[in-house]
């Protein structure tokens, strides 16, 4: 496993490293001694009562530890892609509204999208230019006469993934990759 910690990453979401390290051990079910005392000051997770030195993650902070391991990757910051841009442009290509029956946006959120498309490129190797990615999920929008429920949401075209542990993927599935392998 590698993890690349881009401290200029930390500073935009106000952690120093230690406090990220501390909530690092944490996600990975490390015991933890040092900087705990920092990590709780910031709300950022509180003491496990059942465990003296140990301490329990919300789901929020473990999707910021997530999201800044992701944006530290090399691979998104040597990237050319503007992936909130891409987002923005792949999100206008689906209708406005809710699927049919269900409460979930067609379009999703320009934060989990761009997750998505860093996901592609960070975890799973896969290459697109800006125009690939548009190009497919217009071909896939279009192949419906008008969208209903066989459609996927935007972000389950992107990248649908099964974890079978904190840092493995046992299962993915994607329709946004096939498209563009299909069109090279």
């Amino acid at each position: 496993m590698n993890i690349t910690i881009n401290t200029k990453i930390l500073q935009k979401h106000n952690l120093s490293l230690g406090e990220f390290l501390v909530m690092l051990l944490g996600y990975f079910d490390i015991n933890i001694e040092d900087s705990l005392n920092n990590v709780i000051k910031k709300s950022l997770a509180e003491k496990n009562v059942l465990k003296d030195i140990d301490i329990i993650l919300s789901n929020n902070s473990k999707d910021l530890i997530a999201q800044i391991l992701l944006e530290s990757n090399e691979k998104i910051i040597n990237s050319d892609i503007d992936f909130e841009d891409l987002a923005v442009q792949l999100m206008n290509c689906y209708p406005k509204g809710n699927k049919p029956g269900t409460t979930y946006p067609w379009r999703g959120t320009i934060d989990v999208i761009t997750h998505k498309l860093m996901t592609l490129v960070a975890v799973h190797n896969f290459t697109f230019t800006p125009e690939e990615a548009i190009q497919a999920t217009k071909e896939y929008v279009s192949s419906f006469k008008q969208p209903d429920t066989s459609m996927l949401l935007l972000r389950s075209f992107l990248l649908t993934t099964k974890r079978a542990s904190i840092d493995k993927f046992s299962d993915i599935d994607s329709l946004f990759m096939t498209y563009i392998e299909n069109n090279r």
